[in-house]
């Protein structure tokens, strides 16, 4: 199992891709490629041609949406009962919001990271997971895709803006639920905190919703890059979940380049402050 990350960083230009993008929309609903009459006299069947592959395209990708239900209790209570068998301790878990939308940004260094999380919040949460976890096959099937869908994790796809997972994550915030965001984007190979993503920043400025810095100690022991013995193992594992980041100076500007980069820097702070508290 690989690691939930956050939506790939966006660029400057996003904003005039994104007006590029409705006025290619603007031009397809009207059949034409552009505004030249002549063009647009061969609109109707220009459209005729392309509406049935367009149609088909969206079917064959539905949206996976998260599900919290009895798999996601289960799976919850099973991983609950494996980290105390290593000793858990979780720090902090009153700084987590009770009420209202949140956003959880833990660094990334296993594949465990994901349900400790879970486990260690005292609120039910959802995951934003990179889009290859859901292609992954058991004998032939898609289990394990099944499994963290029901453990309310749902696809991000990595290397450009994906809107859509935007879309879902604003709408989990928009009902007051609370989100876990990777802003690293991928697990830790050194051992060292990663540089952050700006696709957490993204979802926090239109959101407003606080985020609350969270760090993951001894998860370097198991299913990790850093793990000297391979599979599953019993670990000991530490919570530290930090004070709720407010941004009220940064949610009242432009989401702009500066802005966006200033939250990730934030958050990558107080990040690496929990680490050093842990380990006094």
């Amino acid at each position: 199992m690989n690691s939930p990350q956050s939506p790939a960083p966006a660029n400057e230009s996003e904003n005039a891709d994104v007006q590029t993008e409705s006025s290619a929309s603007s031009a397809a609903s009207a059949g034409a490629p552009g505004s030249d009459n002549a063009q647009q006299a061969a609109a109707p069947k220009a459209a005729s041609a392309t509406a049935p592959k367009a149609t088909a395209s969206s079917a064959a990708t539905p949206e996976i949406l998260p599900v919290h239900d009895w798999i996601y209790h289960m799976m919850t209570w099973l991983f609950r009962q494996f980290f105390r068998l290593g000793g858990w301790q979780v720090h902090g878990r009153a700084n987590v919001p009770m009420s209202g939308p949140v956003i959880l940004a833990p660094n990334h260094v296993s594949m465990f990271d994901p349900p400790l999380v879970g486990c260690a919040s005292p609120r039910r949460v959802t995951t934003m997971g990179k889009a290859e976890l859901f292609e992954t096959k058991w004998f032939g099937r898609k289990i394990f895709p099944y499994i963290i869908q029901h453990m309310a994790t749902f696809p991000v796809k990595r290397g450009a803006p994906d809107r859509r997972a935007l879309r879902r994550a604003a709408q989990i915030l928009k009902d007051n639920e609370a989100l876990v965001v990777f802003p690293e984007g991928t697990r830790t190979r050194s051992g060292e905190l990663g540089a952050g993503e700006i696709g957490l920043a993204m979802i926090a400025h239109a959101s407003k919703a606080p985020v609350v810095p969270v760090y993951l100690k001894g998860t370097e022991a198991a299913l990790s890059p850093l793990s000297k013995k391979g599979g599953v193992r019993l670990f000991k594992a530490e919570v530290w979940f930090g004070e709720p980041l407010r941004f009220e100076e940064e949610y009242a500007r432009r989401s702009d380049r500066a802005t966006l980069q200033a939250i990730t820097d934030r958050v990558m702070h107080e990040i690496a402050a929990l680490r050093d508290a842990a380990a006094r």
